[in-house]
């Protein structure tokens, strides 16, 4: 009986004692809920530092690139003389600066998240004051190109490729990922960088600095147009003059002539080596041009074709004149000579009429 008169029967206590069996039973439920989120959420950031190691990688290589291409061109000019073998140089200079950039930035990732993260089977130190620890990559891990992965070349810039089948594994208490990681790449732009294939081969008397042309567009055969005699005036011809006075250069400087997607050219890599290297894809080919005869002492009265390879070359041209009598001169006020061939590829002719 109760304290109000009623008496609990044995059948009313019978009834109780599912509900408290359910009230145990849903306290173990709860129990296994928290526990599960526990594990989601661990996935989760463990997950989370995956992508972010990923993600460490790719920028990491896309400005040890930039780095690199940019220590390698300050080499060719200061020691004067070009490379022997220019990815190379560039591979190791990016492979340093990459290991120093993933190593800094997945120390950090592993103090915010409380894993262990190893790459290439090198445990990343959280302590970066040793400096006795391994690197993540090899020499062999790192590739730079400038084709893209559908086979197509970029003359103004290029990609530092970490290959594939690198092991990562992260760890925290009794959660694991392992695995490899795919391909990544990233891109280093050479846009601003110097020419060290200018400065030695007018023998340091003439500089240039990689901007492009913006005027020339790939036709529908994948085919470029220059665009060079779009319009012309009485003394010049715009988008040519454009390019010889190197017009809205980020360095507001003039007199640095713009560079455009050429064959026949030569690519960064080739730049500082002095040469084009066999095998190499033709749409990462660049030219520019020279202005004001800086070899004039060597060439003296000759009529010099002022696209790089070809002026360095001693390839003779002619001028261009509009209404049949001005010249057609450069910023630095010396006659513009192309070779027939050029002119012809650039779709130039040898007088303007306005």
């Amino acid at each position: 009986m109760d304290e109000n008169g009623y008496t609990i029967t044995p059948l009313a206590f019978l009834l109780l004692i599912p509900v408290i069996i359910f009230a145990v039973a849903f306290g173990d439920i709860v129990n296994e809920i928290n526990q599960f989120s526990t594990i989601t959420i661990g996935s989760d950031v463990t997950g989370g530092t995956v992508s972010s190691i990923y993600s460490a990688i790719q920028d990491g290589a896309g400005d040890s690139g930039r780095y690199a291409a940019y220590t390698a061109s300050r080499k060719v000019i200061d020691d004067q003389h070009f490379m022997s073998d220019s990815k190379l140089f560039t591979r190791q200079v990016v492979t340093q600066q990459l290991n120093a950039h993933v190593i800094d930035a997945c120390s950090k990732l592993s103090k915010e998240t409380g894993r262990q993260i190893y790459i290439n089977n090198v445990l990343i130190p959280t302590n970066l004051t040793n400096t006795t620890f391994n690197d993540t990559f090899t020499e062999e891990d790192v590739n730079v190109t400038q084709v893209d992965p559908y086979g197509n070349g970029d003359p103004f810039g290029f990609y530092v490729v970490v290959k594939a089948g690198v092991p990562i594994k992260v760890v925290q208490e009794d959660q694991v990922y392992e695995g490899t990681l795919p391909e990544i790449r990233g891109y280093a732009p050479i846009i601003g960088i110097e020419d060290p294939y200018i400065w030695l081969k007018t023998s340091f008397r003439s500089r240039d600095v990689i901007y492009d042309y913006p005027h020339y567009e790939k036709n529908y055969l994948g085919d470029v147009d220059y665009n060079f005699d779009d319009n012309v005036t009485i003394t010049e011809i715009q988008y040519l003059w454009d390019c010889l006075n190197g017009t809205d250069n980020p360095q507001n400087q003039s007199l640095l002539p713009q560079y455009f997607p050429d064959p026949s050219g030569l690519n960064f890599f080739e730049r500082l080596q002095g040469a084009q290297i066999s095998g190499e894809n033709n749409e990462t080919r660049m030219s520019t041009f020279i202005i004001g005869n800086p070899l004039s002492d060597v060439y003296r009265s000759k009529t010099i074709s002022a696209l790089d390879h070809e002026y360095f070359a001693g390839v003779t041209g002619s001028g261009i004149t509009i209404n049949g009598s001005v010249p057609f001169n450069d910023p630095a006020g010396k006659p513009f000579y192309l070779s027939t061939y050029y002119k012809n590829y650039f779709s130039l002719a040898n007088n303007y009429n306005t």
